[in-house]
């Protein structure tokens, strides 16, 4: 486990497992505290609920203050397993992702984690057994737009926009000039974004506030430039998908065609393919989006 500042009043939490040097979606996971004038407010709680919560102690101990929330970006596993950890708190999520969560719950209270498991590819033993000993309770508060939290000046909104999943969420702090942007932004796989239009109107969003740091999804905090790297990556695609089908290039030679834009973010460190030996993700997002900018 490692913790990051972001700023002055803000940390991040890196899950960073030592028998698991591979990056995953259970260990890419951060957790974000914001230490608020009324209390500390943190951002997901990830997969581990040993390292949240010795998080949340630290930052408690640090900050000298009490927690809040909890703010959940959208009802997907991997962001709110350990959600135990804050059965003592306001946890507010989106309202559009709780049938999700729903059935997320049944499952496991039917025994069925290894079905649930296969499902989703996850052979992580130390997740299996998290999961199987877990304890999951419905979000308090269900937000269907927007939430503010704290007066002018001291702003913590709670801003629901679609995208990666319909009840996706970002969190926006303007006083310190941080975005939690939940899975819309992905710093060490590709993105996995909702349809064209979407993602350009929630990037284009992100471009007008003030920014100076950007909380991702999965992966490491990353600076504005970051962001618009990717805004000008997906309008490159979209503009070269739509030559291509305007020239009626056949669906198997799309991903390997040479006018296609290449994914900046392949030369950082930090970056992998996917989450799994045989996900491809640029190429299942560039294959998604010629069918849906073809078909409509």
């Amino acid at each position: 486990m490692e913790y990051s500042k972001v700023s002055d009043n803000i940390y991040m939490m890196h899950p960073t497992q030592a028998n698991n040097s591979l990056k995953s979606v259970t260990n890419t996971v951060p957790t974000t505290c914001i230490a608020h004038p009324d209390g500390l407010i943190f951002v997901d709680c990830g997969a581990y609920p040993d390292l949240s919560f010795k998080f949340r102690l630290d930052m408690e101990t640090k900050f000298q203050r009490k927690t809040s929330h909890l703010l959940l970006t959208h009802l997907h596993w991997d962001h709110f397993l350990a959600m135990e950890t804050f059965k003592d708190v306001d946890i507010v999520a989106p309202e559009l992702g709780i049938h999700e969560f729903n059935n997320t719950i049944n499952t496991i209270d039917k025994l069925e984690v290894d079905k649930w498991a296969s499902s989703l590819l996850i052979d992580e033993d130390e997740i299996i057994d998290i999961v199987k000993n877990v304890k999951l309770f419905p979000p308090n508060i269900l937000i269907t737009e927007e939430l503010i939290i704290g007066s002018t000046g001291n702003e913590v909104i709670f801003q629901i926009i679609g995208g990666h999943s319909i009840d996706s969420a970002y969190i926006y702090i303007p006083s310190e000039r941080v975005l939690c942007a939940g899975d819309n932004l992905i710093e060490c796989f590709a993105q996995l974004p909702g349809t064209p239009e979407k993602t350009l109107e929630i990037y284009s969003h992100w471009e007008t506030l003030a920014i100076d740091k950007v909380i991702p999804g999965h992966g490491n905090v990353v600076n504005k430039d970051f962001l618009l790297k990717i805004k000008h990556y997906f309008e490159d695609l979209i503009s070269a998908l739509r030559n291509l089908i305007s020239n009626k290039t056949p669906r198997k030679e799309i991903f390997s065609h040479l006018s296609l834009p290449k994914y900046f973010a392949k030369n950082q460190l930090n970056w992998t393919e996917s989450s799994g030996p045989d996900m491809k993700w640029i190429e299942m997002t560039t294959k998604s989006w010629y069918r849906y900018l073809k078909h409509g």
